[in-house]
C-alpha cells in the first residue's frame, strides 16, 4: 500500500527532462528557481484565500500551476488547478483543505527533487 506522504510520484523525472529537451542543467536551474520562490507563491495564494479575493487566487494559482507544470509535478499541479477553479468560481468553501493538501504536496515535491538531484 502506498504511503500518501511518500515523495515517490511527486514529479515525473522523465517528463521533466523531456520538457527541457533533456538538458539536466536547465532542469536543475528550474528546481533552484522553484526553491527560491515557492514560499512566496504559497504566501500569495494563502493571502488570496484569507482575504476571499477570487481574482487574486485565480491569478496566483495559475502562475504557480505553470511553475509546477515545468517541473512535471502532476499531483501538486492538479491541486493548484483546483485552487485556480475555486478562484474562478469565487467559491471558497473548499479552499482551506485544498490549500492544506497543496502545501503537503509541495513538501513532498521538494523532498523528491532533493532525492533526485
Amino acid at each position: 500500500m502506498n504511503d500518501p506522504r511518500s515523495s515517490i510520484g511527486a514529479f515525473d523525472p522523465d517528463e521533466a527532462l523531456a520538457i527541457v529537451g533533456g538538458d539536466k542543467d536547465l532542469f536543475l536551474e528550474l528546481v533552484q528557481t522553484f526553491r527560491q520562490n515557492y514560499a512566496c507563491e504559497l504566501s500569495s495564494i494563502r493571502h488570496a484565500i484569507c482575504h476571499r479575493d477570487p481574482e487574486a487566487l485565480r491569478r496566483a494559482s495559475h502562475h504557480f500551476k505553470g511553475t509546477l507544470s515545468a517541473l512535471a509535478a502532476g499531483p501538486a499541479r492538479h491541486t493548484v488547478a483546483l485552487l485556480e477553479e475555486t478562484g474562478s468560481r469565487a467559491d471558497f468553501s473548499s479552499a482551506e483543505p485544498i490549500y492544506a493538501e497543496m502545501e503537503q504536496q509541495i513538501r513532498l515535491l521538494d523532498e523528491a527533487l532533493s532525492n533526485w538531484c
